[in-house]
């Protein structure tokens, strides 16, 4: 019985975990998008402008002195030809939930760690059925290139050390024991660990450039001396503080369909139909404990391809009448748009399906009598998903400002889902004019010769009265030269226009009106 029970304990002890390492995942979602820049220097950076700073690195770029955090100007005066973009935090999530569910594939215990690009994974269970954990780590390495991922695959016995090994180590790694884990990991350098560049320095300062030397130091002045970062990592390694995985849920579908038998084209019918199906779903959606963000409405026509429509509301909702206002603003809309006739000539409507995508519905705080918020933030809401169903998803936007030289890359629109209240100032805001600025500067007629004392020319009908100005943006010598000298101009109709004169390109261009 006592051999027993040693036996059991070793095997709780030598339970194993894998980790699956997409190395510089942002740089490999870049490429795919741009497969064309293969074989250049690239840089992956935070924002566009010249004060973007890098965040990851390809082999060519690294070979140029190029490091992480530098700035793109910096980076530019030492390479000429790099090639830079931004890959936005949406794109890297979209991908980390794309890779989870293929993943789940090869087991059901799949958790995506903060490390940008890794999983930890269970090898338990379904490795079985591979016949080992060798062909079962394959298996999924060979998944992943096949997909054009590069990736690692490492099966070892502690989280942390497996997540290192893998960053040192390409294609698959089965470790036999603890101690070949300890070994490995503990020569994988601390820059691969996304530790601030000073405190990796400070800490070569003292000759501590491995894990392993890094988990040799005692821990009681770790925080104080070096930061919690580093305090963090350290309690990381200790093998009684390792957790079990934190498994990702399968992303079941609530889906619903229902037959229209005979067809039909009636839209207040088929809303009737819609309805019940409607009320089915938030019974199924409400019993999980979740609330509909959006619906995707799927309608089969008799004579033509399947029609889909997207249906997004501000939040989380299990309001029948809310969603089935939109359903009916967007039939009409679709209706409004191809016209009548030509809907009509596609065809009844033979199917109706309705798919929830949801999220885990939050306990809203109850407000008391005479507490109440005087302004209705969930009429706001109710009111930006009637104009989105109305319109089109991105009808509702707003300018987000960031650092740019030109005026035009210095906002972009972004849409939106919430509405929010802006704070009251104390004072009356000061009154500022409002432009409303071209997505691209319209040329105006040349007019001989071609400087700017010419002034510019307009239509026939409306003449310059006054100009004030120039007020001067230059800049952007690490792409294209600009000179550009903007003046406010008043027309003889009382309209007031930003101009500017392009002094590279000797013309002049319209670049908005002011309100």
């Amino acid at each position: 019985m006592e051999a027993y029970r040693s036996s059991g304990a070793a095997r709780r002890i030598m339970k194993r975990v894998s980790c699956i390492l997409l190395p510089m995942l942002p740089l490999q979602i870049l490429l795919r998008k741009k497969p064309h820049w293969n074989g250049v220097p690239i840089a992956v950076v935070d924002d566009e402008g010249p004060n973007g700073r890098i965040t990851h690195l390809n082999t060519l770029a690294k070979k140029s002195r190029l490091r992480i955090g530098m700035r793109q100007t910096v980076a530019r005066d030492l390479l000429p030809n790099l090639h830079t973009a931004v890959v936005s935090p949406e794109d890297a999530s979209e991908v980390s939930r794309e890779l989870v569910t293929s993943l789940q594939t090869f087991s059901p215990r799949v958790e995506a760690v903060d490390y940008a690009g890794a999983f930890h994974v269970d090898p338990e269970g379904l490795r079985r059925l591979y016949g080992g954990y060798h062909s079962w780590a394959t298996s999924i390495h060979r998944y992943l290139r096949a997909r054009h991922w590069r990736n690692s695959v490492t099966v070892g016995f502690h989280r942390h050390r497996a997540l290192a090994v893998a960053m040192t180590h390409s294609g698959v790694t089965i470790l036999k024991s603890n101690d070949e884990e300890r070994e490995r990991s503990n020569k994988t350098s601390l820059r691969e660990f996304d530790l601030p560049g000073d405190l990796c320095e400070s800490l070569g300062a003292l000759g501590i450039e491995t894990l392993g030397d890094f988990l040799a130091l005692p821990t009681g002045e770790l925080h104080s001396r070096f930061g919690a970062k580093a305090s963090a990592l350290h309690d990381s390694f200790a093998d009684d503080m390792q957790l079990p995985i934190q498994p990702h849920a399968f992303d079941e579908p609530a889906r619903i369909s229902f037959q229209v038998d005979p067809p039909d084209e009636d839209q207040n019918r088929l809303l009737f139909g819609i309805k019940g199906a409607l009320h089915s779903l938030l019974h199924q959606v409400r019993a999980r404990g979740e609330a509909i963000q959006s619906l995707e409405l799927s309608l089969h026509l008799e004579r033509a391809p399947l029609h889909q429509e997207h249906i997004e509301t501000a939040s989380p909702t299990l309001d029948l009448m809310l969603l089935l206002e939109l359903i009916r603003l967007r039939l009409v809309g679709l209706v409004g748009l191809v016209g009548l006739g030509e809907m009509r000539s596609q065809g009844a409507v033979e199917e109706v399906e309705l798919l929830a995508n949801t999220v885990r519905a939050r306990a809203e705080q109850v407000a008391l009598p005479g507490h109440q918020p005087r302004h209705d933030m969930r009429g706001a809401h109710r009111a930006l998903d009637r104009i989105r169903a109305a319109y089109g998803e991105h009808s509702v936007t707003r300018a987000r400002v960031r650092e740019a030289h030109l005026p035009e890359a210095s906002f972009r629109w972004e849409p939106i889902q919430h509405a929010r209240l802006v704070e009251q100032r104390a004072s009356p805001p000061i009154s500022s004019m409002i432009r409303r600025v071209y997505a691209r500067p319209k040329p105006l007629p040349l007019r001989k010769p071609k400087e700017p004392e010419a002034g510019p020319s307009l239509a026939k009908n409306h003449a310059i009265e006054h100009m004030y100005g120039p007020y001067r943006v230059s800049g952007g010598w690490w792409k294209r030269l600009v000179e550009r000298d903007y003046y406010y101009a008043e027309t003889d109709h009382g309209d007031l226009l930003w101009l500017f004169y392009d002094r590279p390109r000797k013309r002049w261009f319209l670049h908005g009106v002011l309100d």
